[in-house]
C-alpha cells in the first residue's frame, strides 16, 4: 500500500489534531477521515468507548442503503470471536480474505459496506485498552508488515485521544461549573490558564475521586457479605451450646447436634483461610515453585473431582467436558499448587452458579503450534447470573451481586480475586466475557486464561 506523499508524518497530524480541538466528536470525525486518507482503505471505524458503543466511521463510495451502523449491530459485531479477541489482546489482527469460512460471523456485518479485507488492533492508554481502530479494503488484501507497524503507531495516539474523550465526558457528566469560584480556588493558577494541564489536572482528581468511591464501596461490600455470610453458622452454633447446656440428648441426637456444630465451623473457616490467603496475596509476599508438570495430567487430576461430584449432586447434576487440543505430553513449568488453585476457583464458580442440567466446558490449547507458545485454557458454563454490563466487575473483591446474595448462592466474593492475583504471580493474563444464547434468560460466561508454557524464574 502506497501512502500519501503529502503527509508521511500521520502521527504529527493526528497528535495536531488532538490538541487543537475541544469538540471530541468532531474530533473523531476527523480523526476518522485523516486515517482513511492515509492508508487509503474503503472503510475505518474507530471505537472510542467500548463499555458505552461510541463510535466513528466512514465507508467510502458508498450510497445511503449501506453507509449506516446501527449500535446494534455493531454490538452483534462485538460478540464475534474476532472482536473479542481485538478486545482482550494487545495486538494486531488482519484478515486478507473475509470470504474464507472460519470468518463466516464477521461477512454479514462487512458484507454491507462490500468490506472483503480487515486490519485492526485495540487501543489503549497505560495499560488500560479503552478502544478498537478497524480498517477495511473492498478487495482481498494482504496487509503488509508496514500496513500494521504504522497502524500500531496510530493506535498508540488514538488510544490517547480515547482517554481525553472519556476523561472529558466524565467530567461533564459531573456537571462541573468550571466558572465557579470553588472550582477556580482548586486549581492553581497556573494549570487554569493551560487548557491541556486544566484537563489533565481534572482528570487525576477524578481518578482519586473515583479511588475513594472504590474503597468505600470495597469496605461496605465486606461489611455486608461477612455480615451475610456468618450470621447463619453463628446462629447455629449458638443454638446448639443452649440445646448441650439445657438438657442431656441420646447418643443419636447428640451425633446430630455435633454434625451441625462441624458444619457451622467449616463454613466460618472456610472464609476465614479465603481472607487469609487474600491478604497473603495482597501482601506480595508469594513466590513460585516452579515445577515442570505433564499439563493433561495435572488438568485431569483437578477436574475428575468435580466430574463426579457434580454427576453425584441430583439437585444440579452438571457435566463437566474436557478438550485438549494439546499434544498427551506437553509439559508446563509453573508452580503447580497455584495452578491447580486457579482452576478449582473457576470449577467451584462454574458450579455454584451454572443452570442445572446443563454442561461446563473446559478447553485446553495452544496460541500458535510453536515451541513455548502459550497455553489457553477456556472455562464456559451456562448461568443466569450474569450480563455484560458487570463482567469487570467479576475480579473485584468482595463483589456479589444482590440477586446471588438473595438466592443464597454462599461465598463471600474473593475467590475470582485471588484467582486474579495468581494469574499474575504465574504472569499470564485471564479475562471473562459474557455471551448471548439462546434463551434469553441465559448467558454464556466464558473465562479465558492465558499462560506461559514456560514460567521465568524471575
Amino acid at each position: 500500500m502506497s501512502y500519501p506523499s503529502k503527509d508521511n508524518n500521520i502521527e504529527k497530524s493526528l497528535l495536531r489534531e488532538i490538541l487543537n480541538t475541544s469538540d471530541y466528536n468532531t474530533n473523531f470525525e476527523n480523526l476518522t477521515q485523516m486515517i482513511t486518507d492515509f492508508f487509503g482503505v474503503d472503510f475505518c471505524l474507530i471505537i472510542s468507548d467500548i463499555n458505552h458503543l461510541k463510535y466513528f466511521y466512514i465507508v467510502k463510495n458508498s450510497n445511503e442503503n449501506n453507509s449506516v451502523i446501527s449500535p446494534k449491530e455493531l454490538s452483534n459485531l462485538m460478540q464475534s470471536f474476532w472482536m473479542i479477541n481485538l478486545r482482550y489482546e494487545s495486538k494486531i489482527n488482519s484478515v486478507s480474505n473475509l470470504e474464507h469460512k472460519k470468518y463466516q460471523k464477521l461477512l454479514p456485518f462487512f458484507q454491507e459496506f462490500k468490506i472483503k479485507s480487515l486490519l485492526g488492533i485495540s487501543t489503549s492508554f497505560k495499560g488500560q485498552i479503552n478502544g478498537i481502530i478497524i480498517l477495511g479494503k473492498q478487495e482481498a488484501y494482504q496487509w503488509s508488515k508496514k500496513d500494521k507497524t504504522t497502524l500500531t503507531k496510530v493506535a498508540s495516539i488514538i488510544g490517547m485521544a480515547c482517554h481525553l474523550s472519556q476523561i472529558s465526558t466524565i467530567i461533564n457528566e459531573k456537571n462541573i461549573n468550571k466558572d465557579s469560584p470553588l472550582f477556580q480556588s482548586n486549581t492553581p493558577k497556573p494549570i487554569e490558564e493551560n487548557p491541556i494541564l486544566k484537563l489533565w489536572w481534572q482528570s487525576t482528581k477524578k481518578q482519586l475521586d473515583k479511588q475513594l468511591e472504590w474503597n468505600r464501596k470495597v469496605i461496605y461490600n465486606m461489611i455486608t457479605i461477612m455480615s451475610d455470610q456468618t450470621r447463619n453458622p453463628l446462629a447455629i452454633i449458638k443454638m446448639v451450646i443452649t440445646v448441650l447446656q439445657s438438657k442431656e440428648l441420646s447418643p443419636e441426637d447428640l451425633s446430630k447436634r455435633l454434625t451441625m456444630l462441624e458444619e457451622a465451623w467449616s463454613k466460618l473457616n472456610n472464609t476465614n483461610e479465603k481472607i487469609l490467603q487474600l491478604k497473603h496475596l495482597k501482601s506480595q509476599d508469594s513466590s513460585c515453585n516452579l515445577v515442570s508438570v505433564n499439563l493433561k495430567d495435572l488438568i485431569e487430576s483437578i477436574t475428575d473431582t468435580y466430574q463426579s461430584k457434580w454427576q453425584e449432586d441430583a439437585k444440579n447434576f452438571l457435566t463437566l467436558t474436557t478438550n485438549f487440543c494439546v499434544q498427551s505430553k506437553q509439559l508446563i513449568t509453573t508452580d503447580s499448587q497455584h495452578f491447580t488453585k486457579i482452576i478449582e476457583e473457576l470449577l467451584t464458580n462454574a458450579g455454584k452458579f451454572s443452570v442445572p442440567d446443563s454442561d461446563i466446558t473446559l478447553e485446553v490449547n495452544q496460541e500458535t503450534k510453536t515451541n513455548n507458545s502459550p497455553i489457553i485454557i477456556t472455562l464456559s458454563n451456562i448461568s443466569e447470573y450474569g450480563c455484560q454490563d458487570n463482567t469487570n466487575e467479576f475480579f473485584e473483591p468482595f463483589y456479589r451481586e444482590q440477586i446471588v446474595i438473595d438466592s443464597g448462592i454462599p461465598g463471600i466474593g474473593v475467590g475470582l480475586n485471588i484467582v486474579k492475583d495468581l494469574v499474575e504471580l504465574l504472569q499470564g493474563k485471564i479475562t471473562v466475557h459474557c455471551l448471548p444464547t439462546e434463551n434469553p434468560k441465559h448467558c454464556k460466561i466464558v473465562f479465558r486464561l492465558v499462560l506461559p508454557q514456560s514460567l521465568s524464574s524471575s
